[in-house]
């Protein structure tokens, strides 16, 4: 269940299913390699049952950063941290790509995105990785790399 709501929290990124917002999803798509997007995002994903989702994506190149529903996921292009925390778990996994960001895209709906801004490029690219060496003992990481 918590890889599955990873993966509907990354696809809110490029997912084109609203058609009242075709035109500024086109636009973030066409400025995923030029720009530093930040947006909030709403929406309904319905593959089993109906669940709200909300919250925030930062996105670079292959980088973003998702956090929304008590979830958080870092991915640097390569490798891809989602974090629990309250149930004190990170789970690292090889990335796969904005690719990856189009997993659930059939199953949103009721998509809205507000705040949307288009950020020059940065060089640091602290936000989209996630560090486990300060974590506690009482927190489980597992590294599927």
């Amino acid at each position: 269940m918590m890889k599955k709501t990873i993966l509907l929290l990354i696809a809110l990124a490029v997912a084109l299913t609203a058609a009242a917002q075709q035109k500024q999803l086109e636009e973030i798509a066409a400025r995923v390699g030029t720009n530093r997007i930040s947006l909030h995002y709403d929406c309904t994903f319905t593959q089993d049952a109906p669940v709200k989702l909300a919250g925030t994506l930062l996105v670079q190149g292959a980088c973003y950063q998702a956090k929304g529903n008590g979830m958080e996921i870092y991915c640097d292009g390569k490798s891809r941290w989602t974090v629990d925390p309250a149930s004190k778990e990170v789970y690292i996994e090889p990335a796969g790509g904005l690719e990856e960001l189009l997993v659930w895209e059939d199953s949103l709906t009721d998509l809205k995105l507000t705040q949307v801004q288009y950020l020059p490029l940065s060089d640091d690219l602290a936000p989209f990785s996630f560090d486990t060496a300060a974590l506690g003992a009482d927190w489980v990481v597992t590294d599927l790399r």
